[in-house]
C-alpha cells in the first residue's frame, strides 16, 4: 500500500487585480461541522494566492516603493521598508489592504496600494487512491476528473470506476465534495461531468469497496485536516446516492 503525504492548501479561481488602502480585511476563518461538506458551489470566486505566485505591488503614493514580489515558501513577500508581509490565501484586494496597513504603521500617511497577479506558480492537483501513479499532476489546461485519472496512470483493477471523489477547499476553510460519474464515458456511451479542476483539488478514486475509504482518510487526510470519523461515512453516503 502507498502513502501519500499531501498538504492541502485551498485554492481557487483566478482574479484580476486589486486596490486598497489601510486596514486590512479579515480572513474568515474555517467553519467545519460534524463531518458534514459545505455545498458545492459551482462559480468561481476571487483568485488566492499561493507560495509560488508572483504579485506586482504599485504603491501610487511612493511609486518608488513598488515592485514584483514573490510568494515565498513561507507566503510572506520582501518589501521595501517593510519585514516580510503574510500574503498566502488572500485574494488581490486583501494582499493590498494588508500592505495598506503595514505602510500606513511604519512609514507612509493614508497609502494607497494596487495588487495584480504577476505570475502564478505550479498549478497542480493532487490525484489518489485507485490509480497507478498517485501524487501531484500538473494542469497545463482544462482538465476533468476523468482526464486527472488518466494523468495518473489510470485506474487499477481494484478501483471502483463509476464515481470519482474530489475534493476542494472554499474560502473560509470549509470542504466541498461531489462525486463525478465516468462510467459512460469509460463506455463509450455518453460524455463525462464537465467539472474543471481546479489547483490545490483532490481526485480521489475509491476502491470497489466503498469501506475502503476508511483507509484513504487515515492515509492522506487524518493529521492533515482536522476531521472527524463523520468525514469517511459522509463521502460513502455521497456515493452511494
Amino acid at each position: 500500500m502507498r502513502v501519500l503525504s499531501l498538504v492541502i492548501p485551498l485554492s481557487i479561481g483566478l482574479g484580476l487585480s486589486g486596490c486598497a488602502s489601510s486596514p486590512s480585511a479579515e480572513i474568515p476563518t474555517a467553519n467545519w461541522g460534524s463531518g458534514h461538506f459545505a455545498a458545492w458551489q459551482a462559480s468561481d470566486p476571487e483568485y488566492r494566492f499561493f507560495p509560488g505566485d508572483s504579485i506586482d505591488v504599485t504603491v501610487h503614493s511612493a511609486p518608488e516603493l513598488s515592485r514584483v514580489a514573490l510568494i515565498g515558501p513561507d507566503g510572506r513577500v520582501s518589501l521595501p521598508l517593510l519585514a516580510n508581509v503574510m500574503v498566502a490565501d488572500r485574494t488581490d484586494h486583501e494582499i493590498a489592504n494588508v500592505i495598506a496597513d503595514a505602510y500606513a504603521r511604519s512609514v507612509l500617511v493614508s497609502p494607497i496600494v494596487e495588487v495584480r497577479r504577476a505570475a502564478l506558480g505550479p498549478q497542480n492537483i493532487i490525484v489518489g487512491g485507485e490509480v497507478n501513479s498517485p501524487g501531484l499532476v500538473a494542469l497545463t489546461g482544462p482538465v476533468g476528473a476523468l482526464e486527472a485519472v488518466m494523468l495518473a496512470g489510470g485506474f487499477q483493477n481494484s478501483a471502483a470506476r463509476g464515481k470519482v471523489v474530489v475534493l476542494r477547499r472554499m474560502p473560509g476553510g470549509g470542504l466541498m465534495m461531489r462525486t463525478v460519474d465516468v462510467s459512460d464515458a469509460l463506455r463509450g456511451r455518453g460524455n463525462v461531468d464537465e467539472l474543471q479542476l481546479r489547483r490545490h483539488d483532490i481526485v480521489f478514486v475509491p476502491r470497489s469497496t466503498i469501506a475502503e475509504i476508511n483507509v484513504f482518510v487515515e492515509q492522506y487526510v487524518t493529521g492533515i485536516i482536522p476531521l472527524d470519523q463523520a468525514f469517511s461515512y459522509a463521502i460513502a453516503n455521497e456515493i452511494n446516492n
